[in-house]
């Protein structure tokens, strides 16, 4: 657990999280507002470790809210200079909050790949970027990665780019630990208000890298032991 860089070391399952944020959003902490501070408290962590003016961030989105989480953090390292590019995964955005966010995204004109139909493209801008964000699946994901998602993390993990996950890296079970066998391979996993089983579990570290737990705001409105 040396790797794991966490003032609280408690551990949450991905169900108990979401009641969490079910509680959090009904004390006045909207969903929204929780995707907007995971994605720029990712990005305020990764830019005490980078300079990312003008390198080559490449952010490959899901279509749920860890996807949401990447379209904050691609706003965010836009306006810090970053060379921004995103990658959808399969395809649009099914949540609400995930939704407005891309096209926040879309007003500043940050370039979009679809990721199943622009693959060389796709493995091109991997082979050229500094940074890699993985926001593809968040700790909610079980079974087998499936066409275009397999490919893609295959790209990642072949890229000598530093790879960042938000929440976990994508293919990993985040209550079990199971991975497929393709799951991505992370330099740094930004885990959002506490610990999954999975992160605190020595099987699964070879898939993290180190961890750094921050707030995204909940501990504001339920207190500390939220």
């Amino acid at each position: 657990m040396s790797n794991i860089l966490s003032a609280n070391m408690r551990v949450v399952t991905s169900s108990e999280m979401k009641e969490i944020e079910r509680r959090a959003d009904e004390a006045g902490l909207s969903y929204y507002q929780m995707m907007e501070n995971a994605g720029s408290g990712a990005v305020e962590h990764i830019v005490k470790n980078h300079s990312v003016s003008n390198k080559s961030v490449l952010i490959f989105c899901g279509k749920g809210n860890n996807g949401g989480d990447g379209f904050v953090a691609a706003r965010r390292l836009h306006e810090l200079g970053a060379k921004v590019n995103i990658v959808l995964v399969e395809g649009e955005p099914k949540t609400e909050d995930a939704i407005k966010n891309k096209l926040l995204c879309e007003s500043l004109n940050i370039p979009f790949y679809n990721g199943k139909e622009n693959v060389s493209e796709v493995q091109f801008k991997v082979s050229k970027a500094d940074i890699i964000i993985d926001a593809i699946y968040g700790t909610g994901f079980h079974g087998e990665l499936r066409e275009p998602v397999r490919n893609i993390t295959k790209f990642i993990n072949a890229s000598k780019a530093h790879v960042y996950a938000l929440d976990i890296p994508s293919g990993l079970n985040g209550d079990t630990c199971y991975a497929d066998s393709d799951t991505v391979i992370a330099d740094e996993t930004i885990v959002f208000h506490r610990l999954k089983p999975a992160h605190a579990d020595e099987r699964c570290v070879q898939y993290f890298g180190r961890i750094i737990c921050i707030s995204i705001g909940i501990e504001q409105v339920l207190g500390s032991d939220s």
